[in-house]
């Protein structure tokens, strides 16, 4: 894929998405009193705890098939890259508008900003017939 210190980059970021979302989500188990940062106001848990099963598939699992791919120069990595930022966008925006909706769940929103901003980025810049 034409700018290898591009792909490398990504390659990067897709594996500290993953790893940094696997351990976001062991807080979430683990110390539920963190989970409030991430509500709406008097929301309850399972609004946010129904997003584990989809996040591990589509964000997690998707960002280390994604990374995998890229390194080894496969065309299926962007087109997982695709689904993941897509994935990824879907969850920022609605974090985004949780938050401003609700004025809570701030936490999320911020946390969410980079996966709406660069991964999408990374899928424009790595497309592999190079249309841009």
């Amino acid at each position: 894929m034409y700018n290898p210190k591009l792909k490398q980059l990504a390659v990067y970021w897709l594996g500290c998405q993953a790893l940094l979302a696997g351990i976001w989500w062991v807080l979430l188990l683990y110390a539920p009193s963190v989970r409030r940062h991430f509500l709406a106001v008097d929301a309850p848990d399972s609004t946010l705890m129904a997003f584990m099963v989809p996040d591990l598939l589509l964000f997690i699992a998707g960002a280390l098939v994604a990374a995998r791919g890229l390194a080894l120069e496969r065309r299926w990595g962007w087109y997982t890259l695709l689904i993941h930022s897509g994935a990824g966008g879907y969850a920022a925006l609605y974090c985004l508008a949780l938050a401003m909706l609700s004025n809570g769940g701030w936490a999320g929103a911020v946390l969410m900003f980079p996966s709406l901003v660069i991964t999408p980025y990374f899928a424009l810049r790595l497309n592999p017939d190079g249309d841009q």
